[in-house]
């Protein structure tokens, strides 16, 4: 992308759609980066709760201090989420400058504004969420501290959607793999100075920073305060199709901690849950960031032609149930070794927590290959939607599950909620695109069947054999590595064809 600026009114440079190849090659090449940048990227941030959890500088009662903090942020957050980078994607007019000065000022402004009421909140909210537990953590002061987090967010530079609009994610992966890489450098050094929960906080607020200063290296744009009459019309019209989505979204995601921490009273496993739950949601944070970063601005170039827009749609489907499947099979049957391993015996093991939480993952990762398609061809709601429905039955069926079977129960609720949510978003995408579902039933088969065989010859080794410890990490690392080798090559060697 050009450093370049345009004069008012005209496209950025570098932003058509047409450049650098065909949109299967542009597609393919940005996969390619995000792939790389995800994947260290999530590196990074496992690295951080092993070397906290394993070096005792952090327990699982910080843990839960900082969760609770960063839940009681995310609910006033995400009650005004504001989704400029999704509509400057889908936008007609997503590389006009004053269409981007426009959705920097609206974004700044309501930061402004968020934050000056979550500041306003932080006493509030620090005694709703206190514990015996947490009193000597001073949570008020994690509140204010948190308060501006969103605020640094809304510094980044407009024209990051332009660059993922052209599909131009190269110097973005390398930016936010800069920013993830300094801010956990950060938080592991300020945890090893004894400064326990804190660290997890000044380590959060790090991100943001650098990722928004980083940002304008990645895709330059100097800002200026634009309100332009037409681009908040239409800002508005898609933020209100996409209402409640975030925050539907982040009550899923909280609810352990609302659940174990307000309800059940236990921190101990809200610790132990979250850690788990972090390396569990790999399948779903690789597909989400890789395939669903990609597939938005993607499906958006294809959305007037049904017929490539289906195949490309069907392909990501596939390409999930090929890669995230045998993932996702080969984390499940390490069962509890895999977190004992990386997290140490302070944070224990709740027995089969970890198999539950890793289907979880597979089933939200589907979902995060599927959902794109509907805010690509702007229609959020139904993916707010199908959130929704998630939710009620999260909370609905989860809590009394915590209550009589503790953080198994509660799991089969989360898997229960995000299966359904999966089923109501297809329902949409097939209607939507006119797909006969046998042709989908077909591409499920064919796609599972790695995945299948798999699972057969794991569970061939488990009778045969029966590894513990290592032993079974290092089977279920060989045998996903095998899965997923020969799809992995082909798909490079398409890469490598296409250039």
């Amino acid at each position: 992308m050009s450093g370049s600026e345009p004069t008012n009114g005209t496209p950025l440079a570098n932003a058509s759609p047409a450049a650098g190849g065909t949109l299967r090659q542009r597609t393919m090449k940005s996969l390619f980066w995000q792939l790389l940048g995800v994947g260290g990227q999530r590196a990074v941030v496992l690295v951080q709760p092993i070397v906290l959890a394993r070096s005792g500088w952090i327990t699982p009662t910080d843990v839960a201090a900082f969760v609770v903090v960063t839940v009681g942020i995310g609910i006033v957050e995400a009650l005004t989420t504001f989704v400029g980078e999704q509509t400057t994607i889908v936008s007609e007019r997503g590389t006009d400058r004053r269409y981007l000065d426009t959705v920097f000022t609206v974004r700044l402004l309501r930061a402004l504004g968020v934050c000056a009421v979550l500041c306003a909140l932080s006493w509030p909210l620090g005694d709703f969420f206190a514990s015996p537990e947490s009193a000597t953590y001073w949570l008020p002061g994690m509140f204010l501290c948190l308060s501006f987090t969103g605020l640094l967010d809304a510094l980044q530079s407009p024209a990051r959607a332009v660059a993922m609009k052209s599909l131009d994610f190269r110097r973005l992966v390398v930016a936010d793999f800069t920013a993830a890489l300094l801010a956990t450098a950060t938080t592991i050094a300020l945890a090893a100075q004894g400064l326990a929960a804190w660290s997890l906080v000044i380590g959060h607020m790090a991100n943001p920073l650098l990722r928004s200063l980083l940002g304008y290296w990645a895709a330059p744009h100097r800002p200026r305060f634009c309100l332009d009459r037409g681009a908040v019309k239409e800002l508005l019209h898609y933020n209100l199709g996409a209402a409640g989505a975030p925050f539907v979204l982040l009550m899923v995601f909280s609810a352990p901690a609302m659940v174990f921490h307000k309800l059940v009273g236990d921190d101990r496993t809200l610790g132990q849950y979250e850690f788990a739950s972090k390396l569990a949601r790999l399948p779903e944070d690789v597909f989400l960031r890789v395939v669903g970063a990609v597939a938005v601005p993607a499906y958006a170039q294809l959305r007037q032609d049904r017929a490539r827009l289906t195949e490309a749609w069907l392909q990501a489907v596939q390409a999930f149930l090929v890669l995230g499947g045998a993932l996702t099979i080969a984390m499940a049957w390490c069962g509890d070794t895999l977190p004992l391993l990386l997290f140490s015996e302070q944070y224990g093991v709740v027995p089969g927590l970890f198999a539950l939480l890793c289907a979880h993952g597979g089933v939200a990762g589907l979902c995060a290959v599927v959902g794109p398609l509907l805010w690509a061809v702007g229609k959020p709601s139904i993916d707010r939607n199908a959130q929704t429905l998630r939710c009620l039955i999260v909370y609905g069926a989860g809590i009394p599950a915590a209550l009589q079977w503790g953080a198994l129960g509660f799991a089969a609720a989360t898997i229960l909620g995000i299966t359904a949510a999966l089923l109501w978003s297809c329902w949409a995408v097939i209607d939507y695109l006119g797909l006969p579902l046998r042709r989908l039933l077909t591409v499920l088969v064919r796609g599972s069947g790695l995945a299948f065989a798999l699972l057969l010859g794991l569970l061939a080794v488990d009778l045969a054999f029966a590894p513990t410890g290592t032993a079974r990490l290092l089977v279920a690392m060989s045998g996903g590595a095998l899965a997923i080798a020969k799809p992995a090559l082909r798909l490079l060697r398409q890469r490598r064809a296409r250039n």
